[in-house]
């Protein structure tokens, strides 16, 4: 079960916290040597909204560098999720490449605080390879930010990847 459908079964909110924070622990555990102490995942669900306002952010020395809002999706798409995470909420189709907006790193609503934390866990518990070859922009982002992908292997995904926020990642990751 993933950890939004324990959260939908009824699982306890501070359940749900405390696996939000063990997600994040090991996805910073799993983190490239060189971005430990400058790249961090936020989540935040807030207080006295309906059930689906919320979102999920990483930054990087601080500054955001992307944000998965769940209003933002259902503002753009009227949905709750990206069809290539996998959730079992209501789905859009993935952008169109030749419809993406030049220097955005995403569409506005594109993935969701939903679709951000469900990838983490698939993350976690995925082989590094199948995180790379994908079709969810999440995971092979979360993926290039892994110790276990060197140099050489993001100089390839690189050539291959058409995502921008997959691309910005690996930009960063090369960085330093």
């Amino acid at each position: 079960m993933s950890w939004w459908g324990y959260i939908k079964a009824g699982g306890n909110i501070k359940t749900a916290i405390m696996i939000w924070s063990k997600i994040r622990k090991e996805l910073h555990d799993r983190l490239a040597d060189n971005l430990k102490s400058r790249l961090n995942y936020h989540m935040t669900s807030y207080k006295n909204s309906t059930g689906y306002i919320g979102r999920a952010w990483i930054t990087y020395d601080g500054v955001e560098v992307i944000n998965f809002s769940n209003l933002e999706t259902w503002s753009e798409f009227k949905s709750l999720s990206n069809l290539t995470v996998g959730t079992n909420y209501s789905t859009h189709s993935p952008v169109d490449e030749s419809k993406r907006t030049e220097g955005l790193l995403m569409e506005k609503g594109e993935f969701s605080k939903y679709d951000f934390g469900e990838s983490a866990w698939q993350f976690i518990n995925l082989d590094i390879e199948s995180a790379i070859e994908s079709e969810n922009a999440i995971l092979r982002a979360l993926a290039v930010l892994d110790r276990r992908v060197g140099i050489k292997r993001l100089e390839k995904i690189e050539i291959k990847e058409k995502h921008p926020f997959v691309l910005n990642l690996i930009k960063l990751r090369r960085k330093y």
